[in-house]
């Protein structure tokens, strides 16, 4: 008879394989609070946008890795705060972005809101991937 794992052996396995999905993804995988703070930026997104996660953990995205206007004019400073406010109406959702070096990139992301105990959004998860080469 195998012995059976402790409760916290099994939790501690878990969040060990959660946390290699989420770092060893090719996904942009990011948390942002309702201002649109990154609060968490994984290891694919900080090598993507070029930006070490001490430079960017509780910067904002807007000015960061979204331009406030894209190239054909779309105001995303303004999609930004309705994502914020309605992050039902963009659980997918395509828009330009930017790297650290300024390169802008077409990224598809999806996007959904983490509620706290007091049932309100605290954050919103977004997971993101670079689409650019298939607009060129």
């Amino acid at each position: 008879m195998e012995p059976k794992e402790r409760p916290d052996e099994g939790m501690a396995k878990e969040l060990k394989e959660l946390r290699q999905i989420v770092q060893q993804s090719n996904s942009i995988i990011l948390k942002m609070d309702t201002k649109g703070n990154i609060t968490f930026f994984n290891d694919f997104a900080q090598r993507f946008f070029g930006f070490y996660k001490d430079e960017i953990i509780g910067k904002n995205v807007l000015g960061t890795i979204v331009p406030k206007t894209d190239r054909a004019g779309k105001d995303l400073e303004s999609m930004l705060k309705d994502l914020e406010e309605n992050p039902e109406r963009y659980s997918v959702n395509e828009n330009e972005n930017m790297r650290h070096n300024g390169e802008l990139v077409r990224i598809v992301w999806s996007n959904r809101p983490i509620i706290n105990d007091e049932g309100q959004i605290s954050e919103i998860i977004c997971i993101g991937n670079d689409i650019t080469r298939l607009k060129k």
